[in-house]
C-alpha cells in the first residue's frame, strides 16, 4: 500500500529518474518478491485469472500507444509499475484467505490515512486538508479515509463491528470530510447506503445509535450551514465541475491520429493541452477520460467491459463478499467519474483489482466456504440465491 500512494503533491512521472522514484519503485518490487514468497510458501486458494487478461490489455494498449506516440520509456515504465502492484495483488490472494488480505488492506488504508491527516494539519490552512507524510493530496487522503469506512460499515452490517470501530469510522469521516472531497463522500454514502439495505436483522444498539448520530448531524447541519459551505468549498461552487468539462472535451479530440485514437499515448499521459482559455494545460480529472487518453478506444472500451462483469460478479458472489464487494466498487467506481487513478498505479486500482479477482466464477468456490467462517449458514443460502439467479455463472 505504502509503494501505491503518491509521495509528492502535483507532480507527475515524465520518464526522469529521482530518488523518490527509485524508493517507491525498491518499495514495489519487495513487495512483489514477499508475496511471490507467501504465496510459494504454504496452501494456495483457487483464484480466477481472468481479470489479468483484461489488465493485460489495458496496459497492451497504453504501452503500444505509447511506442506509436513517441512516449515509450515514461509509458512504458508506468505500465510495468501497474503490472507489478497487479501481480502482488494476485500473489496476495493466492497465499491468504481473501477475508484476511482485505482486512490487511483496510487497516493499511486507514492507517495511512489516520498519519497523513494527522502529519497534514498544517495544510488547512489552505482550506482542504493533505496528507503530510506522506505528501498526498487532499482526494488521495480521502480515498484511503472512505476505504477503511467502507470497511467498517461491512462489519457492521455483518454484526461484528462494536463502538471502539464507531469511534475510528467517525474519526476517518471526519477527515474525509475536511479533506473538502464532495464526489468522495457522496460516493462513500451511496457504498454505505447498498450496503445497508442488506442488513438482515438490525441490532437494537445499531439502529439506535444509527438515529441520534442522524439526528445530531441533521440539526448540526441545519444551525450551522456546514453542508453548505462543504458543498460551496471556499467559493468555488461548481467551478471544479465546469473545468473537468473543459479537459473532457479536449480529451475527445486529442487524438492526431487513428494510432493514438485506437490506443492512446500511455499512461503517463495525465495533463492535456487545452484551447479557448487563459490556461494551457489542464489534469485529466477523470479515470475515464483519462483512459480515452492513456489507451484510446481500445483501453477504454475494455475497461468498461471490466468494470461490468465485476459488478456481476460481485452481484453472484455469497452474501457477506457481496456486501463488502458493492460497496467498495460503488465507491471506487464512482469516484472515478470525476477523479483519476482508478486505472493506474494507485490504491483504488488495488482495491478494485482484488475485487475483480475474488468476484470471477472461478474464485467464488473459495468464497462459499470463507463465507462460512464469517457467517454461519451462508454456503447453503448462496446455494440456494445461485439455484435461483436469473444470470448464469461468470466465466472464471
Amino acid at each position: 500500500m505504502v509503494g501505491s500512494v503518491t509521495w509528492r503533491r502535483g507532480e507527475y512521472f515524465t520518464g526522469s529518474l529521482d530518488p523518490v522514484v527509485l524508493a517507491k519503485a525498491a518499495v514495489s518490487v519487495l513487495a512483489l518478491v514477499l508475496a511471490f514468497g507467501l504465496a510459494q510458501s504454504g496452501p494456495r486458494p483457487r483464484l480466477g485469472t481472468a481479470s489479468l487478461w483484461l489488465l493485460g490489455v489495458v496496459l497492451g494498449s497504453s504501452v503500444f500507444g505509447a511506442l506509436s506516440s513517441g512516449r515509450l520509456v515514461a509509458g512504458g515504465v508506468v505500465g510495468v509499475r501497474v503490472a507489478i502492484l497487479g501481480a502482488t495483488v494476485f500473489f496476495l490472494l493466492r497465499s491468504a484467505p481473501a477475508g484476511e488480505v482485505l482486512t490487511a488492506i483496510a487497516w493499511a488504508c486507514g492507517g495511512i490515512a489516520v498519519v497523513g491527516s494527522v502529519t497534514g494539519l498544517p495544510s488547512l490552512a489552505s482550506g482542504r486538508l493533505a496528507g503530510g507524510i506522506p505528501a498526498m493530496d487532499p482526494n488521495e487522503l480521502a480515498l484511503l479515509a472512505g476505504v477503511a469506512v467502507t470497511f467498517l460499515a461491512w462489519r457492521t452490517v455483518l454484526g461484528h463491528a462494536g463502538w471502539s470501530a464507531a469511534v475510528v469510522g467517525v474519526y476517518l469521516l471526519g477527515v474525509l470530510w475536511v479533506t473538502g472531497s464532495r464526489t468522495g463522500l457522496l460516493m462513500l454514502l451511496a457504498g454505505i447506503a447498498l450496503m445497508a439495505v442488506q442488513i438482515r436483522r438490525a441490532r437494537v444498539g445499531l439502529v439506535v445509535g444509527s438515529l441520534v448520530l442522524g439526528s445530531l448531524a441533521a440539526v448540526a447541519a441545519v444551525a450551522t450551514g456546514v453542508v453548505t459551505g462543504f458543498l460551496a468549498r471556499g467559493g468555488d461552487g461548481t467551478s471544479t465541475l465546469d473545468s473537468r468539462f473543459i479537459a473532457w472535451r479536449a480529451a475527445l479530440t486529442w487524438a492526431t491520429s487513428g494510432w493514438e485514437q485506437a490506443f492512446g499515448g500511455g499512461l503517463s499521459v495525465k495533463i492535456i493541452r487545452v484551447t479557448g482559455q487563459y490556461w494551457e494545460t489542464q489534469p485529466l480529472d477523470s479515470s475515464w477520460a483519462s483512459l480515452l487518453v492513456q489507451t484510446g478506444v481500445v483501453g477504454l472500451v475494455a475497461a468498461a467491459v471490466w468494470v461490468l462483469w465485476v459488478f456481476r460478479g460481485a452481484v453472484l458472489a455469497p452474501r457477506p463478499q457481496r456486501v463488502l464487494f458493492l460497496g467498495l466498487l460503488v465507491f471506487l467506481v464512482g469516484r472515478s467519474i470525476l477523479e483519476s487513478g482508478l486505472f493506474d498505479a494507485t490504491p483504488a486500482f488495488l482495491l478494485f483489482l482484488a475485487v475483480s479477482l475474488l468476484a470471477e466464477g472461478g474464485s467464488r468456490g473459495r468464497l462459499r466456504t470463507e463465507a462460512q467462517e464469517v457467517e454461519p449458514g451462508a454456503v447453503g443460502r448462496a446455494a440456494g440465491e445461485s439455484a435461483t439467479s436469473p444470470l448464469p455463472a461468470a466465466p472464471g
